[in-house]
Parts: structure tokens; C-alpha cells; sequence
């Protein structure tokens, strides 16, 4: 069984040489662990130090295309490396390499399909108390809208199967933390976590330049993730109030005017109830067609993962060929 760890990296000359050492050099149940570095554009000397640090494979983006891109580019090249197991971490050495055989285990165990590294930030002393709270409001809210039991979610210090890499695909390009819980939620695999304890930071985040920052995008990523993988609850829960409000409307009308059908008042509230359940029918006909939609999406999602696989074992056939005719 084969692990690729994945590090996607930005200007990180300074941290990635701890990074690398942190690294196990075995893991029980693993035969082969190879290192991947996806540099994001660096303008530092990023690929060279990695290289002379002796990583197995190096990817350079041309220009700074963002942490989303970077995982994806990881994903794509990992596979076709022949991982079994793929680790993402980061490249500032915020989560403990000695924690990576604790991650893949349930993996490894064929218990999990996505092992995510729990960084307690409740109770770590290092993370202040604002974060505190807006980490565990957007815990809940993941929690309520997938039904999937996360108390880190955007933690990057995740294992993922090889079955699962195949299948992942974003749509946001700001980061991949929530929007893969998301689809792993929607497709039905097992998720964990482990508990670990980060490392100091090294540095400020270069994804978002403070806490209000976040909160935005990633309540942009939480709304967009649950209207695109749940269309019909989302916007079913967004029409009924709309059409709660037009039915009581409407019955208020009918009550005064069978207590006299010749008085013609209220027929505010007659137009308004109108209004009200035209736009709750409204926005629950988006639910439908988002729902259509989504169904489309999976069956294209299946059909690309059926290609990737043709395609993964074409190269690996090609290798083998490779292989055979060096052995000549």
C-alpha cells in the first residue's frame, strides 16, 4: 500500500525543510511512503529547497492559483503516482508529522474513506477566544447541515482513500476544507477524526486577512455547499415562511368573509397572501430544479470518476510496459 503526502506550499522556503523532517519514514500497514510538493508560485526558492531535501516529486504552478487549486493539483498528481492513501498537510508545519500514522490508520483499517485531524481548538490555549467561538458555530452548523459529526472542519490535516480522491471536485476556490465533507457527506463515505495538538505558529495566514474575512467566505462556502448538495431542503426550509404566511393570510380572509360574504374588506390581505405563496411556490420550484440539477451532477461526477479510472490504469499499464522493456 502506497502513501503520497501532499504539501501544497507558498513561499514556504522557511518552514518546508521541518515540514519534510517531521515526515515518518514508516507507518504500520503502509509499504511505500513518497512526498509531494505543490508549489503555488512561490517566489522564494520553494521547489529547489524541496528538491534538495530529496522529495519524491515537485509540482510548480506557473502562478499563484490558491489553496483550492493547489489541493486539487495535489489530488490529480498523487493519483497518478499510485497512491492508495493520500495526506494533505501544509507546508508552514502548523500540524505534527508524527501524527500522520494516527490518520491514515482507520484508512489503513478500511474503517474511513476521509480521516480529518481534530486540532481541539476548544481547548487549545494557542487559539484565541474569538476564533473559539466562530469555530464552534461553523462545527454546528457543518454538523446540522451534513449530519456528519466534525468538530474541526476546517481542519487541513486530513487522509483521504484513493477511492475518495477520485471523486473529489470543488467548485470554490478559496479553500477545499469544507466543501469535501460536503461531498463526502452527500456520497455516503465514512468519515473520522483523530485528535492532535498543533504546532506554534510559524507565520500569519496568507488565506484571509482576519477573522471577519473568514466568516464570509466561509459562510458563502457553508450556504453554496448545502443549496448545491441539499437544493431541495435548502430551499424548501427558504419557502416555507412564505408560504406559511400566504396560507394563514388567506384562511384570515375566509373566515371574515364567510362571517359575511358581503363585506368586502381585508382585500389587503387577500393580495398579500397572493404575494406570499407565489413567492414561497416560487423559490420551491428552484428547490426542484436544483434538485434536478443535482442529480445530473452525481451522474456526471460517476461518469468522470469511471474516466479517471480508465485513465489511472492506462498509466499505470504504460508504466509497467516501461518497466518490462528497462528489464530487456
Amino acid at each position: 500500500m502506497k502513501l503520497v503526502i501532499q504539501i501544497p506550499c507558498f513561499n514556504e522556503a522557511e518552514t518546508l525543510p521541518e515540514v519534510l523532517a517531521d515526515i515518518p519514514k514508516s507507518i504500520p500497514g503502509i509499504d511505500v511512503i513518497e512526498t509531494l510538493i505543490i508549489d503555488d508560485g512561490s517566489s522564494d526558492d520553494t521547489s529547489g529547497i524541496a528538491r534538495s531535501l530529496g522529495a519524491s516529486r515537485v509540482v510548480r504552478h506557473r502562478g499563484n492559483r490558491g489553496l483550492a487549486r493547489s489541493f486539487l493539483t495535489g489530488l490529480e498528481v498523487a493519483l497518478e503516482m499510485g497512491a492508495d492513501i493520500i495526506v494533505n498537510t501544509d507546508g508552514d508545519h502548523q500540524y505534527p508529522g508524527t501524527s500522520i500514522a494516527d490518520l491514515v490508520a482507520p484508512i489503513v483499517q478500511a474503517e474511513a474513506d476521509l480521516v480529518i485531524g481534530d486540532r481541539m481548538t476548544s481547548s487549545d490555549p494557542k487559539v484565541p477566544a474569538a476564533k473559539k467561538l466562530f469555530y464552534g458555530l461553523g462545527n454546528y452548523v457543518v454538523r446540522s447541515t451534513t449530519g456528519v459529526s466534525v468538530h474541526d472542519a476546517p481542519s487541513g490535516f486530513r487522509a483521504m482513500s484513493r477511492e475518495f480522491a477520485m471523486s473529489v471536485y470543488l467548485t470554490n476556490p478559496f479553500s477545499y476544507t469544507l466543501e469535501t465533507i460536503f461531498a463526502a457527506a452527500e456520497n455516503r463515505y465514512p468519515i473520522r477524526e483523530i485528535e492532535i495538538r498543533s504546532n506554534p505558529k510559524t507565520r500569519p495566514s496568507r488565506l484571509f486577512s482576519g477573522i471577519t474575512e473568514y466568516m464570509r467566505r466561509s459562510g458563502s462556502i457553508i450556504v453554496q455547499g448545502y443549496s448545491m448538495h441539499k437544493p431541495l431542503r435548502a430551499f424548501g426550509g427558504l419557502s416555507l415562511p412564505f408560504l406559511l404566511l400566504g396560507t394563514v393570510l388567506s384562511l384570515r380572509f375566509l373566515y371574515y368573509y364567510m362571517l359575511d360574504p358581503g363585506y368586502s374588506g381585508h382585500i389587503q390581505s387577500l393580495i398579500l397572501a397572493a404575494i406570499a405563496i407565489v413567492v414561497g411556490g416560487q423559490i420551491l420550484l428552484f428547490g426542484m430544479l436544483g434538485s434536478l440539477v443535482r442529480a445530473n451532477r452525481l451522474l456526471l461526477q460517476d461518469i468522470r470518476m469511471r474516466v479517471r479510472r480508465l485513465e489511472l490504469r492506462g498509466t499505470s499499464d504504460q508504466d509497467a510496459d516501461r518497466a518490462r522493456r528497462d528489464l530487456r
